[in-house]
């Protein structure tokens, strides 16, 4: 195996939940631990036999793949900068200050989630990180209701409702 600064010029083959095959370059693979382990722990330097380097990505559909792809080949060659987790930025824009990245997660959020689903899925952290920011910056300022409908979680019944109350009264003091 190429140790981790030298240029690894193999293809990996992914196949995704609905069956699709697509080749990623093995530097941008490595970005997903589930992929590193698959392929490159088990790598045998005397086996180089092309169907040994398919991944299947069961989770992940195919467009959501192509993303996340997409995602690992520029980060190789242009890595996010470090998002900070403490949100004192004023805005998305002033925390993720490259374009690509930016652009990258402005999707239809049915797509967003998929993504946050598939970094976590497949170990891809600045994925994680950076599609979470998005989804962050998306409920931010949303009232509860909006936040429900957003997420798809059902509303509570009146029990529910009452015991959440009594369990977690911080949260709804407002």
């Amino acid at each position: 195996m190429a140790s981790e600064d030298q240029t690894d010029d193999r293809m990996v083959k992914l196949r995704s939940g609905d069956g699709e095959v697509y080749e990623m370059n093995a530097n941008a693979a490595k970005l997903s631990k589930l992929i590193a382990e698959a392929i490159f722990d088990n790598d045998d330097d005397e086996d180089d036999d092309d169907a040994n380097n398919e991944v299947p990505v069961v989770k992940v559909k195919s467009e959501c793949l192509r993303k996340v792809i997409e995602f690992c080949e520029h980060y190789v060659k242009d890595p996010l900068n470090q998002i900070t987790h403490t949100m004192e930025a004023d805005s998305f824009d002033e925390i993720v200050t490259q374009e690509f990245y930016r652009d990258f997660v402005t999707v239809e959020q049915p797509l967003l989630f998929q993504l946050v689903q598939a970094a976590n899925f497949m170990n891809i952290q600045p994925l994680l990180d950076l599609a979470c920011l998005q989804v962050a910056n998306i409920l931010m300022g949303k009232s509860a209701e909006d936040i429900r409908s957003i997420l798809n979680i059902p509303k509570m019944t009146p029990e529910e409702e009452e015991k959440a109350r009594r369990e977690h009264r911080w949260i709804f003091e407002a």
